[in-house]
């Protein structure tokens, strides 16, 4: 699946979904309604983003957003990510501290989305869908921060998750 066509999928679910939590939902329709081929290949590049995402400065800013964030913590937090769509992963990636600009609210999590493809490439009659294990296995991206260093690091987010 080109990058395009994953983004736009994206959009549609954002568009379609009247809040966060009903984005899986909607992801999961709008995925079994594809052939499975192309469910799949929604996945493959899924992970890709999930793998261009595995870095220390986005963990720095979903700990802050999060107040705190484990390593199974961070995998859902790049879910959320993803569902936001293309121009706030990609804000993100150039700077996290642009999330900043993004609404308060209690969690920055989205565990189900992450599932969406398997749920309808089953719902479909596909069976198990192939999933890399590599996204659960890799190591973060570069430098490992300590939670002394973050507000340094975040100035934008620190000034705005540290003082709830």
């Amino acid at each position: 699946m080109q990058e395009e066509q994953f983004w736009s999928l994206i959009n549609a679910v954002r568009v379609a979904a009247h809040t966060q939590d009903d984005r899986p939902a909607v992801l999961t329709d709008k995925l079994t309604a594809l052939d499975l081929g192309v469910i799949q290949a929604f996945q493959v590049r899924y992970e890709e983003l999930l793998l261009r995402a595995n870095r220390w400065d986005l963990w720095g800013a979903a700990y802050l957003m999060n107040g705190g964030c484990s390593d199974d913590g961070f995998k859902y937090f790049r879910d959320w990510l993803i569902s936001e769509g293309r121009s706030t992963f990609e804000a993100a990636l150039a700077s996290p501290d642009s999330l900043s600009s993004v609404p308060k609210q209690d969690y920055f999590e989205l565990e189900l989305f992450g599932y969406a493809a398997s749920r309808a490439y089953e719902a479909k009659g596909g069976g198990e869908l192939d999933r890399s294990f590599e996204v659960e296995l890799a190591q973060p991206q570069g430098t490992e921060w300590s939670e002394e260093e973050l507000p340094k690091l975040f100035p934008k987010l620190a000034a705005k998750y540290l003082l709830r």
